[in-house]
């Protein structure tokens, strides 16, 4: 399996690949500063100058961060985000069994 990570940031699992280059990671469950668990995840999408990046979490869907993609794309990963979050969410916990 492969580890992707980033300087500085959370150890980032894969999910998926979607036609199109769309790359869907995922963290472990983190805690945030109010204790509630979260698990984040990573739609990046590579351009010409770089790479389109979202962050979101679950299981309260929330945006973190959005650089890059369009409206119609944006809302292409929320549905994707939407349609898979129990997946995801599972295999976060599974990693978190994993790495105890």
């Amino acid at each position: 399996m492969i580890l992707l990570m980033r300087k500085g940031e959370r150890m980032l699992y894969p999910y998926a690949e979607f036609p199109g280059r769309l790359i869907v990671t995922y963290t472990q469950p983190l805690k945030d500063k109010n204790g509630a668990v979260k698990v984040e995840v990573n739609f990046e999408l590579p351009t010409d100058d770089g790479f389109s990046e979202a962050r979101y979490t679950l299981p309260d869907y929330s945006c973190l961060y959005n650089d890059g993609f369009t409206p119609s794309e944006t809302k292409r990963n929320e549905k994707i985000l939407h349609n898979n979050a129990k997946l995801i969410l599972a295999a976060a916990r599974e990693k978190e069994e994993t790495n105890a």
